[in-house]
């Protein structure tokens, strides 16, 4: 007996014409891009960058949840980002089964992001607008805001967001360009929030008196201020055109279920690959890398108050901008100098070089406790060695598929993302309740004012040196830790690269040998790459002659004058592109 399907959500939802995407264009267009995927999300994801970054220094700094408040307080502060992060993932999955039977006239995803925006505002709001005194009765309340926040607001519209490039065209190159375009504006909007939130803190306590708890609240104030307007951006701007097609075609589309070819359940799947060395170093390799970046991230805000130029808190928002642009400079120059060398060197040669210059920079600015100068060198020397990492050893992923497939016969897609999207999603969480451990174990104390300098900036007591000490092991020991482990994995053991020409021989050769058992044609995977993307091509092509004969009908132009100005445009883009790359090629022999 066939199994009923769930009934479809939302199928009332936003259902008149004012809803609908402003964008009409078959192809991917770069109005699209920058306001849908860059200017748009950029909203939620500076309030992510904030809470993520700066609800820890609230609780403790302005809350005064430390341990001075009790034993209590401090097992709190140490289990419930754990505990959140947990009822998070529960929540994600919830997520995913909702967006498949999402039926809306707007699509799969856009009705998510306006149902996320009440939830989110409030949200953030009630994370820095505590109006009770007891401490017993914030702890209860920072609870229920946080899980409000990050389990059902946050969720709510990163995933929608996460999968709005799958779903907005079938067009590998235009879906890739989305997907990279969301990612920069990640990484940049991170580094921007660091050295501008707290610039605009400082201003806005100022304006309150010194007041820091109202200080927060107006600040997120005007920062969801900020993002109300651009969430609507995103919205306006996204289109769903996967979703539009199987609507039409009457096909189900859904966005959270992967099957498994292999037929293997998950955990047939984990006890294969867990057997694989190859596999398993790398996840762990991925685990504590993701942990201790978390913990350096975790640890800024109170690394650059206490420990830059020493006991400096009154002027930590003007230090922690300042090092931010002076210690993160190197990596816009880095991801250009990086590409070259990957293609030169290979991958583990770069890892080895990254992880010797994380090693000596961090090194030296864990040992110059207090010398800004040599910490500003040293970060930034560690920081230019980072990239190695970040953006190298997720490349790895599919390698270590293949090598399962390779000595197995099984393909493990499963178990790998989602081992891989569970400790992304926990990493937090663990990384700030091991932080908290350690503020709490060395006695980290709330702020306490004791005085002005004649500059008007505030005087603070002084932590405790194993306070300060702990500070310091989390921003610059995270990194020595994760560069000794890189360069001693990637040096000593981890040697994929050396057997991956024959690996995929033989995986090759099997293919091969398979389809001939079916009696089907063999198509390599790189010529069918081709066939689809000139196919993909084709399709995009027919869809931009057609825009530009609506254009011309309704504006009154010559197709073929407009059609000829942008070819002859194309062709010279083309022989520029073509002519860089023969330049780059003669560059490497």
């Amino acid at each position: 007996m066939e199994a009923k399907s769930k009934p479809g959500i939302l199928k009332n939802f936003l259902n008149k014409p004012f809803w609908d995407t402003k964008t009409r264009s078959a192809n991917v267009k770069g109005r699209e891009m920058w306001l849908a995927y860059v200017l748009g999300p950029y909203g939620a994801l500076l309030l992510q960058s904030i809470v993520n970054s700066y609800y820890n220094q609230y609780l403790t700094d302005v809350l005064g949840f430390t341990e001075e408040k009790g034993l209590w307080i401090a097992t709190f502060m140490v289990a419930f980002p754990v505990v959140s992060k947990i009822i998070d993932a529960v929540t994600n999955l919830i997520m995913s089964s909702l967006l498949d039977r999402t039926e809306s006239r707007q699509g799969k995803l856009r009705p998510w992001l306006i149902l996320s925006l009440p939830v989110m505002i409030g949200s953030v709001l009630l994370l820095f607008w505590i109006p009770v005194a007891s401490p017993v009765a914030q702890a209860v309340w920072v609870v229920i805001a946080y899980n409000l926040y990050y389990s059902i607001a946050y969720t709510m519209w990163n995933m929608p967001t996460q999968l709005a490039a799958p779903l907005s065209t079938r067009n590998v190159k235009q879906r890739s360009h989305l997907s990279m375009a969301f990612t920069i504006t990640r990484n940049i909007g991170t580094g921007l929030v660091s050295i501008l939130f707290p610039t605009l803190l400082s201003a806005v306590v100022r304006m309150a008196a010194g007041d820091n708890a109202r200080g927060y609240f107006l600040c997120m104030a005007i920062i969801c201020g900020v993002a109300i307007p651009l969430l609507f951006v995103q919205y306006f701007f996204m289109r769903e055109r996967i979703t539009e097609e199987n609507r039409r075609t009457n096909v189900s589309s859904s966005v959270s279920e992967k099957k498994d070819d292999s037929g293997l359940t998950l955990w047939q799947q984990f006890r294969i690959a867990i057997k694989d060395k190859y596999w398993l170093v790398f996840m762990l390799v991925v685990i504590i890398m993701e942990l201790m970046t978390n913990l350096r991230n975790m640890s800024l805000v109170y690394y650059t108050g206490w420990v830059v130029k020493g006991n400096a808190y009154g002027e930590f928002a003007s230090i922690q901008a300042k090092f931010q642009m002076i210690a993160m400079s190197p990596m816009g120059p880095g991801l250009i100098i990086l590409l070259p060398l990957l293609k030169k060197l290979g991958r583990r040669k770069v890892i080895w070089m990254g992880s010797i210059l994380t090693i000596v920079g961090s090194t030296l600015a864990f040992f110059m406790k207090g010398n800004s100068t040599m910490i500003y060198a040293g970060s930034a020397l560690a920081a230019f060695g980072n990239l190695a990492f970040s953006y190298t050893v997720i490349t790895y992923l599919g390698d270590v598929i293949d090598h399962v497939e390779w000595k197995t016969g099984k393909r493990v897609e499963g178990i790998s993302g989602g081992v891989t999207g569970a400790m992304f999603c926990m990493a937090v969480g663990i990384a700030q309740g091991l932080f908290n451990l350690g503020l709490m174990i060395t006695k980290y104390a709330k702020p306490k004012v004791i005085g002005e300098a004649a500059d008007g900036i505030l005087l603070y007591a002084d932590q405790t040196a194993a306070s300060t000490n702990w500070i310091n092991i989390a921003y610059q020991g995270s990194f020595i830790l994760i560069g000794i482990m890189f360069l001693l994995v990637f040096l000593l053991y981890f040697d994929l690269d050396n057997h991956l020409p024959k690996m995929q021989k033989e995986l090759e050769e099997r293919k091969i040998e398979k389809c001939k058992e079916l009696g089907i044609e063999y198509v390599p995977a790189s010529v069918q790459e081709q066939r689809e993307k000139e196919e993909q091509e084709r399709i995009a092509e027919e869809a931009r002659v057609k825009d530009l004969q609506d254009l011309c009908r309704r504006k009154g132009l010559n197709f073929e004058e407009e059609n000829r100005k942008y070819l002859e445009k194309k062709a010279k883009k083309d022989a520029k592109k073509a002519a860089k790359a023969a330049k780059q090629k003669n560059a490497t022999f």
